[in-house]
């Protein structure tokens, strides 16, 4: 039986495919690792990058490689990669992000093996934004506490980020609405959570790179509100708990459409102004 498997989505990140496949490879744990790669047609060196990692031998760990000829979209994609991982448990790490801990799998999985009432854990990131030259390397999230509900994944951001998750593969599904939602962390997190708690385990045991190939970074500001706002539609549909709360969430992202909207006139009336 696989233990884990590592889900790895990628397109077009030859500047950052290397570092993303060889923070996989520099864990050392005590069972055997499946990694799946999702190539999305990516038409620069993508391919050629991971073609040099297979056929070469790595202690513990065997690739599964896709690599698409059409493009399928991310999520599409994402979905395609979580359905091929066939371990007991699966982490998730993305093209252009990577780990820094070796012993990341090893500490999750022990965590998970002693622990069977949680549906996964997750620890911290620090964040670089490439789109800042002056951006200085800091923690992405601040916690005030270790064991979160689904609940707290219904939140106005996302709790913690995708390349530190690692979750009980028995409690993934996927909904109908999955494949329409915009980016699938959230939507993720909320689904794995409604099987049971996720834990934060203590450090910083990876990157999360903002370019602008990013997801978010390539929605428009008014196109990710209102993303945010259906799948909290989608939430309330699935789950039927909290309602009170998504409808919040739902007002606030509604909220803040209307403040660009102000913002927009108020700058167009400037400048007639002037």
């Amino acid at each position: 039986m696989i233990t884990v498997s590592v889900c790895m989505i990628t397109f077009n990140h030859e500047k950052y495919i290397h570092e993303a496949i060889q923070g996989v490879l520099n864990q050392k744990t005590s069972f055997n690792v499946e990694f799946v790669i999702s190539n999305d047609a990516s038409t620069d060196k993508t391919n050629a990058i991971i073609n040099e990692f297979l056929g070469v031998a790595h202690k513990n760990v065997s690739f599964t490689y896709f690599n698409h000829k059409e493009n399928l979209g991310m999520m599409p994609n994402f979905i395609f990669a979580l359905k091929q991982c066939k371990g007991k448990y699966i982490a998730l790490c993305e093209g252009d992000d990577y780990w820094t801990d070796s012993s990341k799998l090893q500490k999750q999985i022990d965590f998970l093996e002693s622990n069977i009432e949680f549906a996964g854990c997750f620890h911290n990131v620090f964040v670089t934004n490439e789109m800042l030259p002056d951006f200085k390397s800091k923690p992405w999230r601040s916690y005030t506490k270790d064991v979160f509900t689904l609940k707290d994944t219904f939140s106005k951001t996302a709790l913690f980020h995708t390349s530190s998750i690692v979750f009980r593969r028995d409690c993934l599904a996927f909904p109908e609405w999955f494949k329409d939602v915009k980016s699938g962390d959230m939507a993720l997190f909320a689904l794995v959570a409604s099987k049971g708690n996720l834990k934060l385990l203590d450090g910083n045991m990876g990157v999360y790179r903002k370019n602008e190939n990013g997801v978010t970074s390539n929605l428009k500001l008014i196109d990710y509100h209102k993303s945010r706002m259906r799948l909290m539609t989608f939430f309330m549909s699935e789950f039927k708990v909290h309602i009170k709360h998504l409808k919040s969430i739902k007002k606030y992202h509604g909220s803040e459409i209307l403040n660009i909207g102000k913002n927009k006139i108020k700058r167009v009336l400037k400048r007639r102004l002037n």
